[in-house]
């Protein structure tokens, strides 16, 4: 594998996500089960492609500097994809719990999925062109989400000791949106590394 190669391969593999994103968002938000669980199965098929693909690299005698350098960078992308797989599978208990979340719930977390997308793109972006103001937005984003995460819980503690927030739906919430700046930490390690 030279450069050009690893750069294509890490571009393709967010390129993908996002795509898979949009299926796990669209899912979530519409209370549609069936349509985060394809979101969540293209997320899955992008794991494994490309985990075999690291162990095929893994078995080989000789490796490159560029085979390295992939592999230097298995561990963020695992980490990446853990925090993804927790956003899921927080989303998936929340739908089978039958959680209903209020309007301003919905739309504080579709503003996390905006920004997650956001990173998502400016990582994928600064792969492919390595543009440090790219970078910089990744963190910036980073910033803003772990921002609006914080004001989000706040604000929702203060409608629990009110009484307006029901205290399952409250924990529920909490453990959601916290997941959004798990990766968004995430991101910002591995375009650092990159």
């Amino acid at each position: 594998m030279d450069e050009k190669d690893l750069t294509q391969r890490l571009y393709s593999m967010f390129d993908e996500a996002l795509r898979s994103f949009e299926f796990i968002s669209e899912g979530f938000l519409a209370q549609n089960k069936d349509v985060l669980e394809k979101g969540e199965s293209q997320f899955i098929n992008i794991l494994s492609e490309n985990l075999e693909f690291a162990e095929n690299i893994v078995h080989e005698g000789k490796k490159s500097e560029v085979d390295e350098k992939f592999l230097s960078l298995i561990i963020p992308l695992q980490e990446i994809a853990l925090a993804v797989r927790n956003l899921i599978s927080k989303e998936k208990a929340i739908l089978e719990r039958k959680v209903i979340f209020s309007m301003k719930a919905v739309m504080e977390i579709t503003e996390l999925f905006n920004a997650m997308k956001k990173q998502f793109i400016d990582t994928r972006d600064y792969i492919l062109t390595k543009n440090p103001a790219l970078k910089e937005s990744i963190a910036y984003t980073k910033e803003r989400i772990i921002k609006m995460v914080d004001e989000y819980a706040s604000m929702h503690q203060e409608r629990l000791i009110t009484g307006f927030f029901g205290v399952k739906a409250f924990y529920l919430y909490l453990s959601l949106i916290g997941s959004f700046k798990t990766i968004a930490k995430e991101l910002v390690e591995f375009s650092q590394m990159f």
